[in-house]
């Protein structure tokens, strides 16, 4: 594939700054921001690292210490931490979950069962955490030993409703607490009872709607979506993805509603800037034909139209993305294309007869065009059982390598075009097109696809799933009553 621009990942920039892995130098100053003494037996003269989440595939370091040789150590620096979610690695693959609220604090363990030989001095936020851990381990140990055995199932329930009052104690007990707030970010929120009786497959299709509306309609209920120490653990992004990807239609008028439903319960301004990120980018890069709508609308709502949130350099990128995508969005009609065939003769997209017309962007020095261009030409059959039009463009601009292209792969039966054209009063070369900025071409092979009215019906379609994509559309353009 030749790649001439790199348009992927504008937003990112907006987050550089947060999401790069850094590292704290210790600090001798008398000035203490943080200060977590800890020794865990097992581990003597091993480096470890603390880190909080960014979100749940990224992790910021913020400080490095050397264990001695009992395992003891410190990190400790002069800024303060922001709080949230940490993990303190110790050794290769394995790690310590612990909450930083008050910087100041001391524990020890062992390698040999962490969890469960934890002590914390100065430090209710993880007591509770890890006390939570060791008692939900326990019990559900004994739980699944039961379920194994197929033991009495009044015994196995019994135990359930012990776990549950466990935890109604445990939230009112720290309800005060960050701990509180991320355990039960972990929960399901619970569905009520349906309140008519399922007999017939109607009653059975209104109960399962019931169920999808309320769990979507509730799937935030247990995470605050205003506390930017959610940023720093893994919950927030988790609950982003598994909304959008399981309980969003992926077309743009439903992602566009539910970013907007969603959006509108956020004030926070750091949570904010992370979920507008997210979203964005999520559909910055999606596979599915059509959702860059969606990126278009978060740029344009929530970039530029909340330029305060973000540096001016994202804005102005953020603003130029924009202004390519949108007249490139599905429904549009294609910008005109101005070219010359072979014969010398003008060529435009209007011109081309068809149900469908297909645009082919293509290099003749691209390997990757090379590779794909036989595969177009094969399904020349299909093309003309569908009334579907090939219009060929060389984005280079070069006539004998489009030419012996065009000779090489036997493209005659198609339309061919290229961006060259000689002016009347000078005879030299003129060009019209700027690809990238006009179609979006940057890589080749790009293709695009039109229905007969020159409205983009689809883009960026592989070349071997074309015939896919167009049963698809017939078969969604029945399902819509349009013919």
């Amino acid at each position: 594939m030749k790649v001439f621009f790199l348009a992927t990942s504008l937003i990112l920039c907006g987050f550089a700054s947060i999401a790069q892995v850094k590292k704290t130098n210790n600090s001798t100053s008398s000035s203490i921001g943080f200060s977590i003494k800890g020794k865990i037996n097992g581990i003597g003269n091993s480096e470890l690292y603390l880190a909080h989440y960014f979100g749940s595939t990224q992790q910021v370091i913020k400080d490095t210490a050397q264990a001695d040789a009992q395992g003891n150590f410190v990190f400790q620096g002069k800024d303060e931490l922001p709080k949230g979610l940490y993990l303190i690695s110790f050794s290769k693959n394995r790690y310590l979950d612990v909450i930083i609220g008050n910087t100041n604090f001391s524990f020890e363990t062992d390698t040999l069962d962490p969890i469960n030989h934890m002590k914390f001095q100065n430090s209710a936020e993880n007591e509770a955490f890890f006390g939570f851990q060791r008692e939900m381990g326990k019990r559900y140990v004994e739980l699944r030993k039961l379920e194994m055995e197929k033991k009495d199932p009044v015994q196995i329930a019994s135990i359930r409703k012990e776990i549950i009052q466990y935890q109604q104690s445990w939230f009112e007990k720290n309800k005060l607490l960050f701990v509180s707030k991320l355990v039960r970010a972990t929960f399901e929120p619970e569905i009520p009872p349906f309140k008519k009786k399922v007999s017939t497959p109607k009653d059975s299709t209104e109960f399962y709607q019931y169920q999808f509306s309320y769990y979507k309609k509730h799937f935030f209920d247990n995470l605050d979506l205003n506390d930017e120490r959610f940023i720093r653990t893994p919950f927030l992004q988790k609950k982003i993805e598994k909304y959008f990807e399981d309980l969003v239609v992926q077309q743009p008028d439903s992602i566009i509603k539910d970013a907007d439903l969603l959006m509108s319960k956020i004030k926070n301004k750091e949570v904010r800037r992370y979920v507008i990120y997210k979203i964005a980018s999520t559909y910055e890069t999606s596979n599915i034909v059509g959702t860059d709508a969606a990126f278009a609308h978060m740029g344009e709502k929530y970039y530029v139209g909340e330029a305060s949130l973000w540096d001016t350099t994202t804005v102005r990128q953020m603003r130029d993305r924009i202004k390519v995508l949108k007249p490139l969005l599905i429904g549009k009609r294609i910008p005109e294309l101005l070219l010359t065939d072979p014969s010398g003769k003008r060529l435009t997209t209007a011109s081309i007869p068809g149900e469908y017309t297909l645009v082919y962007f293509y290099d003749p020095e691209c390997s990757h065009c090379k590779e794909e261009t036989p595969k177009l030409m094969a399904q020349a059959n299909y093309f003309k059982s569908k009334k579907i039009s090939v219009l060929a463009t060389s984005i280079a601009r070069n006539k004998k390598q489009w030419t012996d292209f065009i000779k090489e792969y036997k493209m005659e039966s198609i339309y061919n075009g290229i961006d060259i054209h000689p002016s009347a009063k000078s005879g030299k070369e003129e060009y019209y097109t700027d690809f990238l900025r006009t179609f979006d071409i940057y890589s080749t092979p790009i293709i695009y696809i039109l229905d007969k009215n020159k409205r983009i019906i689809g883009k960026k379609i592989p070349t071997d799933k074309i015939q896919d994509f167009i049963s698809f559309y017939e078969n969604r353009q029945k399902e819509l009553g349009i013919k």
